[in-house]
């Protein structure tokens, strides 16, 4: 039976709807997905071809899989340079590696050592196991930090990355108070933190490829966690973004999430970057002097 209120959701639940862009296309919310790929792609290959970025490619888990990391560097770079990670979106089924690493070069530039992350995708895994996935990550990462010396991490999180990184503060016995020392900022980009909506939605969830029910989209929402040991985070900085043309179902999920957050006692602000969409908010981080790389270096301090 046709259902109204679930056509909204779901289409709340694409980003790719509310974008201001290419409104000439006869499907928009199909090009700015189709424009992101290509570019980011390319953003990507430019690196080691135009830029003089090195990568390594690494492994944090697995054999023959996604469970994979690469660390781009240059001439410059040194053991204790700083740390920045980058998680990529994808709703937890699409993107890889080579699609999530536009904001590499004006970091790398800037002196910054970048791991950027990939994972096994659903269904080939459930939720629950790629969160169990992103905290084996956690464990190699300041393994990682502590073989090159360096003493300051950053971790950044975009769309269904953004959940996963909310995963750091649910695994102490990985983020322990001494390897949480060498944390300086966590950075939330356009996530979504509270699954019990979209894990029903058939063309979110199709099939239910991330192996959900009620019960298990409720324990695995950021926005509902309890964070008892807050307040030992006080010398983290917390920066929860959205983008000012996102549904207002993401943006109120990015909201909120900052609100439980600042509530529990992290040092937290919010903003909605003006301009953006889900995409290009990723995109123009590889633009030096875009508003959303100079937030970044804001918060970098760079």
């Amino acid at each position: 039976m046709y259902n109204p209120k679930s056509t909204d959701l779901e289409r709340d639940y694409f980003p790719s709807y509310h974008t201001i862009r290419f409104q000439d296309q006869p499907a928009p919310n199909l090009a700015v997905q189709l424009h992101f790929l290509q570019l980011t792609k390319q953003q990507g290959k430019d690196l080691t071809t135009k830029q003089g970025i090195k990568v390594d490619h690494l492994r944090y888990g697995g054999q023959d899989d996604r469970q994979i990391v690469d660390v781009f560097y240059n001439d410059s770079t040194t053991d204790s340079s700083p740390l920045f990670v980058y998680v990529h979106g994808g709703y937890w089924q699409f993107l890889d590696i080579t699609e999530s690493c536009s904001m590499v070069g004006p970091l790398v530039r800037r002196g910054y050592r970048v791991a950027v992350m990939d994972y096994n995708l659903c269904p080939q895994v459930t939720l629950e196991q790629l969160m169990l996935e992103f905290t084996n990550f956690l464990n190699w990462t300041f393994a990682y930090a502590e073989k090159i010396k360096t003493t300051e991490i950053h971790f950044a999180g975009h769309s269904a990355g953004g959940h996963m990184l909310a995963q750091i503060l649910n695994a102490p016995e990985v983020v322990t108070p001494e390897r949480r020392k060498n944390i300086r900022s966590l950075i939330f980009i356009c996530g979504v933190y509270d699954l019990r909506e979209l894990w029903s939605l058939e063309n979110v969830n199709p099939n239910n490829i991330l192996g959900l029910n009620a019960e298990k989209a409720a324990a695995l929402s950021p926005i509902l966690w309890k964070y008892p040991d807050a307040k030992s985070w006080s010398s983290i900085k917390f920066h929860v973004m959205a983008a000012e043309h996102e549904s207002l179902t993401f943006i109120e999920q990015s909201r909120v999430f900052g609100q439980v957050l600042e509530k529990a006692g992290f040092p937290t602000s919010f903003k909605v970057i003006q301009g953006y969409d889900h995409f290009d908010i990723i995109e123009e981080t590889a633009i030096d002097d875009s508003i959303i790389a100079k937030n970044l270096q804001e918060i970098l301090k760079l």
